[in-house]
């Protein structure tokens, strides 16, 4: 695993961790405005995990060249 592949765990592990608990769980005394902006995070997070994951590089480089 390299680099980017691990940071885009933790920055999963941090959508589904900081911001879910205010955006979705815990509707009790929060604002729409909190809710609003930790529900934004919460997606852009989880699309940054999933950019940085999918954009690391596993060392085969050929495995794109595959002629089509």
């Amino acid at each position: 695993m390299n680099k980017r592949k691990i940071l885009g765990y933790i920055v999963w592990l941090v959508a589904f961790l900081v911001p879910l608990q205010y955006s979705i769980v815990s509707t009790d005394g929060v604002s729409n405005t909190v809710g609003v902006v930790s529900f934004t995070v919460l997606v852009v997070l989880v699309f940054l995990g999933y950019y940085l994951v999918d954009s690391a590089d596993d060392g085969g480089g050929k495995a794109h060249a595959h002629g089509n």
